[in-house]
């Protein structure tokens, strides 16, 4: 009985030994599949914040141009105005000239 009893205890402790052997490689395991899917998560926390960068970069670009293109069109319209004021003006003077010619020319 008492070899009964020792051989009991033995296989207790071998099932005790293979069960932390088994929890220790059950612990390793879940050690690194909790690794392996922070590395995963943190590849797609990168990711979907490049996305993002890349959306908020074309958007505020898209929204630079519009800007641009607004401030573009009424430079060109003060452009043409003073072109448009320039040759008024140019007119006066060619008419100022003409009148004091005649003016001249015609006092003689």
């Amino acid at each position: 009985m008492t070899m009964e009893a020792i051989k009991s205890i033995k296989d207790a402790e071998l099932k005790g030994e293979e069960a932390i052997k088994n929890a220790q490689i059950q612990s390793k395991n879940i050690i690194k599949d909790g690794e392996l899917n922070g590395n995963e998560e943190y590849k797609n926390i990168i990711q979907e914040a490049n996305e993002q960068r890349k959306k908020i970069i074309n958007s505020s670009i898209e929204e630079g141009e519009k800007e641009a293109e607004g401030i573009k069109q009424a430079g060109e319209k003060e452009v043409q105005e003073i072109i448009s004021i320039s040759k008024e003006k140019i007119q006066e003077a060619v008419n100022l000239v003409v009148e004091r010619i005649v003016n001249i020319n015609g006092n003689s």
